[in-house]
């Protein structure tokens, strides 16, 4: 990931929507958002969450004027009266509010393109605009957005040029917009340094863990280092800054070599790779074939395999034997074994495995079987309890993992397919 930037240049994000502030809707744009002016180089250190109401809007504003040269607003373009983005940034600048006939004829174009007779008269209001701001068209709806150099009042302990940007709040439309627009000029007016960054990712230990194993690289100014973590993962960020692109990258080289010297046995990509990706990769490089049989995670396993587009050139079958019977039916495991042994067993896990290799005639026969809760469990098999088996030629091996007895049931499947899908890349 790369891009351009000025040193003093840093950007901010306010997400409109009371909706937002009541939990009804995940903020997916200010992620994307985030993620996308890290890699075009410019520094975001903050973020904010704020209703319909003008005088709150202006208070971030006013806030956000004080720290950064650039303020993207998300959501508040509509047409209803609660949308109120472009109208509160008008007042708090004392602006005059311009309204723009060709735009207002698009939109209603739009209306008859769909089929209405004619505009609802609401949506006159999306065609008012700052007079000096200049339109960020949407093609895929009617919220268009603004793009506006603006000079910060004198009020302020600092005067200076800001540039505000405005986008509609349906995430599609954003990104639309932000991918056919904002990127070019972003680049425009953010030059200096090159900001080179490459994200490491770990599977199979925690943060703290790993955070420790690489500690003294934490103190580092340049290229930084940072830890993110999330389920079932933990990433690590080397960041670096430098005036060619050339000499970034080989700052950020340098510093992955030496933290992977100590985390090697954890990691398993780079950047945007997955591990249902690199799996997927490993068997179609390998001309190799996998089929499932799983209990447990119900399918979940299959799911994010089958997910890579062209799997059906590796995957030749994929079952959910829930059920005793199902597992006997269908993968012949004698009815002695699971009274003996239980569903949740490593010999169970194995001839499931071998089982659904021979019905499918695959290279890899994969099975899951466990206990996700909440209930079920039991002090000699407690809720978290997963056995794995993998059989591979005429060999057949099976792993036993406790992913947490106070973890919740989806979390437990999670994990179980993380861990499932890692081991078969090791096995690779």
């Amino acid at each position: 990931m790369l891009g351009v930037i000025n040193k003093r240049m840093k950007a901010e994000i306010i997400s409109v929507g009371t909706e937002l502030l009541l939990g009804q809707i995940t903020n997916t744009n200010a992620q994307f958002l985030a993620e996308e002016l890290q890699s075009l180089g410019i520094e975001s250190y903050f973020q904010s969450t704020v209703g319909d109401n003008p005088e709150r809007i202006h208070e971030v504003l006013s806030i956000a004027l004080e720290r950064s040269d650039i303020i993207i607003f998300t959501g508040g373009l509509g047409p209803t009266p609660d949308d109120l983005t472009h109208e509160a940034i008008i007042s708090f600048f004392k602006e005059k509010s311009l309204l723009d006939k060709k735009v207002l004829k698009q939109i209603e174009n739009k209306f008859y393109l769909k089929g209405y007779k004619s505009m609802p008269p609401m949506n006159k209001k999306q065609a008012y605009k700052p007079k000096n701001a200049k339109w960020i068209q949407n093609k895929l709806g009617t919220a268009n957005g603004i793009i506006w150099r603006v000079r910060t009042p004198f009020t302020f302990s600092i005067s200076h040029l800001a540039t505000i940007i405005t986008f509609p709040g349906v995430p599609f439309e954003m990104k639309h917009m932000w991918k056919h627009t904002i990127i070019t000029y972003l680049k425009k007016i953010c030059k200096g340094s090159i900001l080179y960054s490459k994200t490491l990712k770990f599977t199979g230990i925690g943060e703290s863990a790993l955070a420790e194993k690489i500690k003294k690289y934490f103190d580092q100014k340049n290229p930084t280092v940072a830890p993110y973590a999330s389920l079932g993962e933990v990433k690590i960020r080397v960041t670096a800054k430098a005036k060619t692109n050339k000499q970034a990258k080989q700052l950020v080289s340098k510093t992955v070599k030496n933290v992977l010297k100590y985390t090697s046995q954890y990691f398993y990509g780079f950047d945007e790779e997955t591990l249902e990706s690199l799996v997927a990769n490993e068997l179609k490089e390998k001309k190799k074939t996998i089929a499932f049989a799983e209990s447990c995670t119900g399918g979940y396993l299959s799911k994010r395999l089958t997910d890579i587009p062209g799997s059906s050139d590796f995957i030749k079958l994929n079952i959910v034997t829930y059920s005793n019977k199902a597992k006997h039916q269908l993968l012949n495991i004698p009815n002695e074994i699971l009274k003996k042994h239980g569903a949740v067993s490593s010999q169970t896990a194995a001839l499931m495995a071998k089982g659904i290799k021979k019905l499918s005639d695959c290279d890899i026969g994969f099975s899951v079987t466990g206990i996700a809760g909440p209930s079920g469990g039991s002090k000699e098999k407690p809720v978290g309890l997963v056995y794995f088996g993998l059989a591979k030629g005429n060999k057949i091996k099976t792993q036993k993992v406790l992913f947490g007895t106070n973890s919740s049931r989806s979390t437990i499947r999670f994990l179980a397919t993380q861990f499932a899908l890692n081991w078969i890349r090791k096995e690779l």
